[in-house]
């Protein structure tokens, strides 16, 4: 019997993790985040090391890495991206046919859009200055690296979303809620989140 999944998108910095977690312990579900590359890893029989470099990225069609090891869920000689992007895809289908969770990132939104599994899509947001504010109090860093790395992990996940979804982004039509972390409250996005869930 399919799940209920929670599908959070989220801009680096704008606290999306943070508030998946919550929204998934205050239901007393799992959530699912960086767990993804250790899973997808298992699935292929492949290094988690050499996964994790690819995790959300897209590699440049110019300058990429293959793989040729891994066991039949593998496509050998395909981009490390691609084979993860693949993986994730069916570790995150195989979660919402079995149970209930919070998936962070990794396009589960688009992934789950027909795979009957009821699914609440979320994204949260933020502005840029505020976003490299908390990133910089959380793991003190100077703002002009922050700023770099908060422009480069967008840029990242921009276009690994729309190479593998064809969708913008950050669309706010695309989703079912949309937040902006520094106009509500975490407990206000946790609640609002938590409360539509339980009305699906």
């Amino acid at each position: 019997m399919a799940g209920t999944i929670i599908a959070i998108s989220r801009q680096f910095g704008s606290g999306g993790r943070e508030i998946g977690l919550a929204v998934a312990h205050q239901l007393g579900i799992p959530c699912y985040d960086k767990e993804l590359i250790a899973l997808a890893a298992k699935h292929g029989e492949l290094d988690q090391t050499r996964l994790a470099d690819f995790d959300e990225k897209k590699e440049s069609p110019w300058l990429y890495s293959v793989l040729y090891e891994g066991n039949d869920n593998v496509a050998k000689g395909e981009p490390v991206s691609a084979v993860l992007f693949k993986l994730q895809s069916e570790i995150i289908r195989t979660i919402a046919q079995t149970e209930n969770a919070v998936i962070i990132g990794r396009c589960a939104d688009h992934i789950l859009r027909d795979s009957g599994a009821k699914l609440l899509t979320v994204f949260i947001a933020a502005p840029f200055d505020e976003r490299v504010k908390r990133k910089m109090e959380l793991e003190q860093l100077d703002q002009k690296h922050t700023e770099a790395l908060v422009r480069k992990t967008d840029k990242q996940r921009r276009l690994y979303y729309q190479s593998n979804t064809n969708w913008r982004w950050g669309d706010a039509s695309h989703f079912d809620l949309y937040f902006d972390s520094c106009t509500n409250s975490k407990d206000e996005i946790v609640n609002q989140i938590v409360n539509s869930y339980s009305k699906l």
